[in-house]
């Protein structure tokens, strides 16, 4: 992908920049904070905004006691997240003992070292860094200064009292509200990548389906939702199941399986975005074909039912 670095493969950025530096999974509203100081104190130095993120999760790597954190979205969907919020460049680093091992002042060096005409950072007032997290905003302000770059720290951002937050997305997520994870991420929640050729099965019974294999760590539950498939600047609403439709056979991997309102003039290798707007109802096993049937057509009516009343909103 154009403007994304994997930052342990190059020698170093040369050009001037500023870098929003964080994990920013799900790029909710308080991240969006984040990267917006990030452009405007990048255009003030007259440098490119870029992103310094991580992977995989530190919760991966270093024992918290707890399980490691599921992301929300792979590396190459958080890169053009950051893409399309206006950055131009991201650069994943490699997030393993070693480098979790570097007191803070190491972490300094890796920047400098990597970074030779950095101009300023920005995070979150909540970032912690170096061995044993033991680096906050207050010694990362002074190592910037000390080192010739400017320095944000950027406040979070609260919704009915708490916090925005990755883990409040996780939650969204978990329990299949949607609407609630498109209201704290700025967005709705979105599956991306490449359509695949199906068993047809949906084409067999009436309602032909887009089929895109979709397999993050933290996943929405297996069900049917309302939903919008996006490609190439246009939009299609429609229905969608996501899980391994146990009703042909049961996949080896979870699909998005997209029945569309209208026939799309695209099909397989097309590359596409479908947003899960709305939780129906869960997936589930059907006897026979014309109870499958039956049901998607219950179910295009309940997403019609949806988008009418967005309409209406």
């Amino acid at each position: 992908m154009r403007g994304v670095w994997r930052i342990d493969e190059m020698a170093g950025f040369a050009e001037p920049c500023v870098l929003a530096v964080g994990i920013f999974d799900g790029l909710h509203l308080g991240h969006r904070k984040v990267l917006e100081c990030a452009k405007k104190t990048a255009r003030a130095a007259g440098a490119l905004a870029g992103a310094l993120t991580f992977d995989p999760h530190p919760s991966r790597v270093i024992s918290t006691g707890r399980p490691p954190v599921d992301m929300i979205f792979p590396p190459e969907q958080r890169a053009g997240h950051f893409l399309e919020a206006g950055l131009g460049a991201v650069f994943f680093k490699r997030f393993d003992r070693d480098f979790a091992d570097l007191p803070p002042e190491g972490f300094a060096g890796f920047l400098g070292e990597k970074f030779p005409n950095l101009r300023g950072i920005v995070t979150g007032e909540n970032f912690l860094f170096g061995r044993g997290a033991v680096g906050d905003s207050a010694l990362l302000r002074r190592i910037c200064r000390e080192s010739g770059w400017k320095y944000r720290a950027v406040g979070g951002l609260f919704r009915d009292g708490e916090r925005v937050s990755s883990t409040r997305l996780r939650r969204c997520l978990s329990e299949g509200d949607m609407p609630e994870y498109a209201r704290l991420a700025g967005g709705s929640y979105a599956a991306e990548g490449a359509v695949e050729g199906g068993k047809r099965l949906g084409r067999e019974i009436g309602f032909p389906t887009l089929n895109l294999p979709w397999e993050p760590e933290c996943r929405p539950p297996y069900g049917v939702y309302a939903a919008r498939v996006l490609e190439g600047g246009r939009a299609f609403e429609g229905v969608a199941n996501y899980g391994v439709a146990p009703s042909a056979g049961e996949l080896a991997r979870p699909v998005v399986e997209a029945n569309l309102f209208e026939t799309p003039d695209f099909g397989t290798g097309a590359k596409i975005r479908a947003e899960f707007l709305k939780f129906l109802r869960p997936e589930k096993k059907f006897e026979s074909l014309g109870a499958l049937k039956a049901q998607i057509a219950e179910d295009r009516a309940a997403a019609r039912a949806y988008f009418a009343k967005s309409r209406r909103a």
